[in-house]
């Protein structure tokens, strides 16, 4: 009897966690699974840490103060090809993410980013 009773609640801890840990659940090991399907995400720390903003996948002249020159790395989760420009209006050192591609943003990019071009096919051409 005992070790019915000791099977019987090892099985319901089993099924507790399986539910809790079930796929597609976001933890804070996974801090990408905040961006949602269709969005341009930025973070600003690398590696997609740190806080996130979350753009519609349309052109951005001005990611406006709150963001401008702060991104540390990106997640391009659209179906589109993204240029990050260092400059408003799309002018200044760009640099193109490929649909569903994360990248780093490096060197002259790191912290720089200041509007996003989103369109169909590859090429910055602001």
């Amino acid at each position: 009897m005992k070790l019915t009773v000791k099977t019987a609640a090892l099985g319901a801890v089993l099924a507790a966690t399986a539910v809790l840990a079930g796929p597609g659940t976001a933890s804070a090991d996974d801090p990408m699974g905040s961006c949602m399907v269709g969005r341009v995400c930025l973070y600003d720390g690398h590696y997609n840490t740190g806080d996130l903003l979350q753009l519609d996948a349309v052109d951005n002249r001005n990611i406006g103060a709150a963001w401008n020159d702060r991104a540390g790395s990106l997640w391009n989760r659209t179906d589109r090809f993204v240029c990050v420009w260092t400059d408003e209006n799309f002018r200044g050192h760009y640099w193109g993410i490929g649909p569903g591609k994360t990248q780093e943003l490096l060197f002259e990019y790191d912290n720089a980013v200041t509007s996003i071009e989103v369109h169909y096919g590859e090429g910055c051409g602001g």
